[in-house]
């Protein structure tokens, strides 16, 4: 993005919404906007009805632990007319990982607030489903954080993978969700109904159709030899 377009998009924003943007700046050819978080969703409309970011591509958690404020989201938006590129990050302290969702204004940023929230514990507001997207949904923590422990866990690869063990997480683990869902608890453990349990599958894979050729090739009658293969028993060497 030209620096003259990076400033006329700042300017729009900061005249309409005074204490939203908190920095404009270029980074590597790539032009940044600050947003306070409060702001986020007028401002990500006036993006796309006035400035013509039409498209989100993308957006993406960061954890900068031992940094304060220590979570970024990213979001990352395209403009078709221009042909520009524009990364839009809102802050987030330690304590208080929450932001409205912008669902409302990109229906796409659905699955996507979804795994931020999987694997970095960003709260979306105003989301229509946050749940897990990647982890199972008994899985405690946000694996992508900075201070999740790293370490093997036992895990057993049935349906909804659970924990195995000393380890088994009660029926009633996700108090944040009001427990376990009923299907989880029925099914927890259970091999997959498309689980293959018999021997080695075989003639899974159709024979390939002969290659087909120009119809003025010339045919080889079955049986004959080509031209560098031996005669018939006791005859010459091909010269």
């Amino acid at each position: 993005m030209a620096a003259h377009r990076l400033e006329s998009v700042a300017s729009l924003v900061s005249e309409s919404f005074p204490e939203a943007v908190t920095r404009a700046y270029e980074h590597v050819g790539e032009a940044v906007l600050i947003v306070a978080r409060d702001h986020l969703v007028p401002v990500m409309t006036a993006l796309r009805d006035r400035a013509g970011f039409e498209m989100l591509c993308d957006l993406s958690g960061v954890d900068w632990l031992p940094r304060e404020p220590r979570f970024e989201v990213n979001y990352h938006l395209y403009s078709f007319a221009h042909n520009d590129r524009l990364r839009v990050k809102v802050q987030l302290p330690d304590g208080d990982p929450v932001l409205p969702s912008v669902v409302q204004v990109w229906p796409g940023a659905d699955w996507q607030e979804r795994e931020v929230w999987d694997m970095y514990g960003v709260t979306f507001t105003g989301h229509p489903n946050l749940v897990r997207i990647l982890m199972p949904d008994e899985w405690e923590g946000h694996p992508l954080r900075k201070d999740y422990p790293v370490g093997g866990v036992p895990v057993e690869y049935r349906i909804e993978p659970a924990y195995v063990g000393a380890d088994a997480i009660p029926d009633l683990g996700r108090a944040s969700m009001g427990g376990a869902p009923p299907r989880l608890v029925r099914d927890r453990g259970r091999l997959s109904p498309w689980t293959w349990t018999g021997p080695p599958a075989t003639g899974v894979r159709a024979e390939p159709d002969p290659p087909k050729l120009p119809p003025d090739t010339p045919q080889i009658p079955s049986g004959t030899e080509g031209p560098d293969t031996a005669t018939a028993a006791g005859g010459d060497e091909p010269k």
